[in-house]
């Protein structure tokens, strides 16, 4: 393992400094891509908890008959609508990925006279920026068929389904090339991506607030939501980067970035103990953004007020990415990861699971203890887990690696909420209702925690250990 382990590292090095050097101006450009395409993908997906309150309250117009008018509300199946398009965005990334390769590789074209002129046609159309404008519109039309649906199942196929598939489509094309053009600084970058500033007032500045909702229903919001990713989202789709070993490619270079994972690699302590975190953190990290609307409600706040802790939530969420970056950038990504992570789980425990079992008016402090705690801690794993990615496996490898990262973060986010809606108890109960959620959410969280510390032992076996890793 020490010998196999060495050979990827020296074949990183090479396959780096094979790459053509990058001007300032092309990595602000990549990073103001990339940047844009969070904000109109992930950010809205963690928005969505206000969306499901809102559905399950007795003022939506959306939804016929009211979940709120039903003796058992569907909270577990609301929920699932989230998960759908969440998990859809991070899943559609084993095909996506490949397509693109082939693309920009040109494995597909073919010039022979035999070939048919339709199809040489259509292969001249399919290019990576037809894919992400592809994503914008698949978009912008599942948001406006969802606000002129009235069923769940409705949903589920418009602002579930096909608004996930579409950003799927914008999302890995604009990611997948970001980490190729930075280097030292790759953590550090990859935090300014993610938070994703604007996401907290574009579009989700309509739906943070019930007072939007409430100002023009539900349907209406979807529309404007429509309009706004076509407006904001044509021109990020346009702007999609090359891969940087594709630029390498005509230049002389046989360079290429690998876009499937292969048995050997799979077969790595590395590869399994991150694939196990992936899943563990995506369940866990998803289910605080899907509830904080409605355990806010319960404990006595209005919609309004649940909104707002929730935008406040990703607004630390957002700052923490980028000074865990930096961070991780100086005292090792790996370090920084775990420790993020830790905290994470600690916070669950502590102040959430105390907010639960708490009957006295010390409840709602905890709760926004562990609102404050949490999105600053659980940010860190969107900066450094890819920036771990490829300093691990190495930046070639980088972009199939990720991607079935993500597959499996999908699957296992499509499964996080509804379980909670599950495991969530009666309104009777309080706020104790939610015991089963936190103890839930702890128990994931801290075992994403052993398996990223498992990725760090294990790399570390492999390649001589160090202290900053």
């Amino acid at each position: 393992m020490h010998a196999s382990s060495e050979v990827g590292s020296e074949s990183d090095s090479t396959s780096a400094s094979a790459l053509p050097l990058v001007s300032r101006k092309k990595q602000a450009a990549v990073l103001s891509s990339a940047f844009m395409a969070i904000a109109l993908t992930i950010g809205y997906n963690q928005c969505y908890g206000v969306f499901q309150e809102y559905y399950l309250s007795p003022s939506q117009d959306v939804l016929v008959p009211s979940p709120a008018s039903r003796v058992s509300p569907p909270t577990a199946l609301l929920a699932f609508i989230g998960s759908l398009y969440y998990g859809l965005t991070w899943v559609g990334g084993i095909l996506v990925n490949p397509v693109i390769s082939h693309l920009e590789q040109g494995k597909w074209a073919s010039s022979t006279p035999s070939t048919r002129l339709w199809r040489r046609r259509i292969l001249s159309l399919l290019t990576p920026r037809t894919i992400t404008i592809s994503g914008v519109l698949m978009v912008a039309v599942g948001f406006t068929l969802a606000s002129i649906s009235n069923s769940i199942w409705q949903l589920l196929l418009t602002q579930g389904f096909l608004v996930g598939l579409g950003m799927s489509f914008l999302y890995f094309p604009l990611l997948a090339p970001a980490p190729e053009y930075f280097t030292n600084h790759r953590a550090t970058a990859m935090g300014f991506v993610n938070p994703s500033w604007r996401r907290r007032r574009r579009p989700h500045t309509l739906t943070r607030n019930s007072g939007a909702t409430q100002l023009v229903g539900g349907r209406w919001t979807l529309r404007i939501l429509a309009g706004v990713n076509l407006l904001v989202g044509l021109p990020t789709a346009w702007a999609v980067p090359r891969s940087n070993f594709a630029a390498s490619s005509t230049i002389g270079s046989q360079e290429r970035r690998d876009t499937q994972v292969s048995r050997a690699l799979a077969s790595r302590p590395t590869f399994l103990f991150s694939a196990v975190a992936a899943a563990l953190q995506a369940v866990g990290a998803q289910l605080p953004l899907s509830f904080i609307p409605s355990y806010t409600v319960n404990l006595g706040l209005s919609a309004s007020k649940g909104s707002n802790i929730l935008a406040a939530s990703n607004a630390i969420n957002a700052m923490s990415r980028v000074l865990t970056g930096y961070a991780g950038d100086r005292l090792g990504r790996q370090n920084m990861l775990v420790l993020t992570l830790s905290l994470a789980a600690f916070s669950v425990f502590a102040f959430w699971l105390s907010s639960v079992l708490t009957t006295t008016s010390s409840s709602l402090s905890l709760w926004l203890a562990f609102v404050v705690f949490y999105s600053f801690s659980a940010g860190g794993y969107y900066a450094l887990f890819p920036a771990l990615i490829a300093e691990v496996f190495g930046i070639r490898q980088y972009a199939a690696v990720n991607a079935f990262m993500l597959f499996i973060r999908g699957l296992g986010t499509v499964f996080g909420s509804p379980v909670g809606g599950q495991l969530l108890g009666s309104p009777e109960e309080g706020s104790r209702a939610y015991s089963g959620i936190v103890y839930w959410d702890g128990a994931l969280l801290a075992g994403a925690t052993a398996c990223c510390a498992g990725v760090r032992w294990a790399h570390g076996r492999g390649v001589g250990w160090k202290w900053i890793a």
